[in-house]
């Protein structure tokens, strides 16, 4: 029931009773003297019971109000705390983390990274640099060349930013961040230099080959003609050069680098052999004086000699290839000079053969090993240009200096003349050598012995053997340029023949 309709209602029973009143005017003071008395009355009955009410009013309203206080409070601490526990546990990093100048702002640690992998550090990791030459291909990637990233330790650290301590000191640090910024840079090592050298170096390795010279082979005694190997040209790739090409274009996002090889020519072709390889020189010697058996002789030594080659470097021995004379062999007895006498031995001439040989090799600039004069001097050969040998106790030998091999020559002619020819590199620009001998002293012979015979007549005399004249003599190498002008002379050999007194019998 509305307040309205109660205000009526009550009208209308004030009004009843005044009209009441009026028809009854008695009953009506009686009846408001007693009201008044019930009234007192009960003012009477409750003033000692109700002193208190006041004061626990008030403590109620004191204690409703703190407890009014207290509920804000808690309910404002409850609701700070709300927004610092939402704050801290918001998914994602924290609004202000920057990595790379990239904001991270709500994305997920493992999205970042596979972002970071996918999209950013593979396209580092994948550049290639690829060296190619004549259709061939070599890659690498910046990866097999060590790229290094530090990615993910620089996602771990942004991550770990406003994770630790107390909810507090969390929300703190990530209400600083919305206020500043944290930034995180990702560092990267692109490429080892040291792996891209090697790299490059294996690559230029690879590609290098060296040239190679025509070489001699052989020597074909009859046509006295060399045969050879044939040349090719080598590579060579500047490493350096190579390399820096490679580190620039790495440096510059990776690509293609053609790689330089230059051809290296060889320096002696077959061509070359015929104006730079010959025969360097000869010597010869008059045997018309020799009977049957000492020609037999040259003639077997020759062929024993015919078409040896010695080596760089190497030494050249009469005797070790000549062989010892025997008549197994076939050598015959025939004049020799024994402790300047003349007499008759197995392999008697030979010493022609290894004089004429070492005049060659002098003239072929080839270096004296051993060397030995005779014990008087020879008629085939000026005195100091002779060379004696016998097996066991004297040897011709001489070292090929040259950096080419030599192959002799060897060989008696039909009207009796010894040859010996050495084949190989010729000097430069036409020069030559020759030997020069020349007879510093004579030495006569002291006065003859006369030894008594006696089956001689009185006053009969007989000469064992003549007086003998000794000689000084010196050998010298000289050295010509192609018109005939002298460059040097290097003293070769001193050479002594020693005198030797006549004997002579009386009877």
């Amino acid at each position: 029931m509305t307040k309205s309709k109660t205000n009526k209602r009550k009208g209308v029973k004030d009004t009843e009773n005044k009209k009441r009143l009026k028809k009854a005017p008695g009953k009506a003071r009686i009846h408001k003297k007693n009201a008044k008395r019930k009234k007192a009355a009960s003012k009477r009955r409750c003033a000692p019971h109700c002193w208190w009410a006041l004061p626990v009013a008030c403590l109620m309203l004191i204690i409703l109000l703190a407890s009014s206080v207290f509920v804000l409070h808690e309910l404002g601490e409850y609701r700070r705390f709300e927004a610092m526990r939402n704050a801290v546990e918001k998914s994602g990093y924290y609004t202000g983390i920057v990595v790379d100048g990239y904001s991270l702002s709500g994305v997920s640690r493992e999205r970042a990274l596979e972002h970071w992998r996918d999209n950013i550090e593979s396209p580092f990791e994948n550049r290639e640099i690829t060296l190619s030459y004549a259709g061939k291909t070599w890659t690498k990637t910046a990866k097999e060349l060590g790229y290094q990233s530090n990615y993910e330790e620089v996602l771990d650290a942004a991550w770990t930013v406003g994770r630790t301590g107390t909810l507090e000191e969390r929300y703190r640090s990530i209400s600083q961040l919305s206020a500043v910024s944290q930034k995180f840079n990702i560092e990267r090592t692109m490429f080892d230099e040291r792996l891209l050298k090697k790299w490059t170096d294996e690559i230029a390795s690879s590609l290098s080959t060296s040239s190679t010279n025509a070489k001699i082979t052989g020597f074909n005694v009859n046509t006295k003609a060399f045969t050879l190997s044939s040349a090719s040209a080598g590579t060579t790739v500047d490493k350096d050069a190579l390399y820096k090409h490679a580190l620039s274009t790495l440096q510059n996002g990776g690509g293609s680098v053609e790689v330089n090889v230059v051809s290296i020519n060889p320096e002696v072709t077959e061509k070359d052999f015929t104006s730079k390889f010959g025969m360097i020189t000869s010597a010869v010697t008059n045997a018309s004086s020799s009977n049957a058996n000492r020609l037999t002789n040259l003639k077997l030594s020759c062929a024993a000699i015919n078409g040896y080659c010695v080596e760089p470097g190497a030494t050249f021995s009469f005797n070790e290839v000549v062989g010892q004379r025997t008549t197994k062999r076939g050598y015959k007895k025939a004049t020799v000079y024994q402790s300047g006498e003349i007499a008759e031995d197995i392999g008697g001439g030979v010493c022609q053969v290894s004089t004429t040989l070492w005049n060659a090799a002098m003239k072929a600039n080839c270096e004296i090993v051993e060397w030995h004069e005779h014990s008087r001097p020879v008629a085939y050969v000026d005195k100091g240009k002779d060379a004696t040998v016998n097996w066991g106790t004297q040897d011709m030998k001489f070292k090929n200096t040259s950096s080419y091999p030599m192959y002799l020559i060897a060989y008696v002619t039909e009207n009796k003349r010894v040859y010996c020819e050495i084949y190989g590199e010729l000097f430069p620009d036409g020069k030559y050598i020759t030997i020069e001998a020349k007879t510093t002293q004579r030495i006569d012979p002291p006065e003859p012995e006369y030894v008594y015979n006696p089956l001689l007549e009185s006053g009969e005399l007989v000469t064992i053997s003549e007086p003998r004249t000794g000689y000084r003599a010196k050998a010298w190498r000289v050295y010509w340029n192609a018109d005939g002008s002298e460059i040097k002379r290097d003293l070769l050999v001193e050479a002594y023949y020693k005198p030797a007194r006549g004997t002579i019998e009386y009877g």
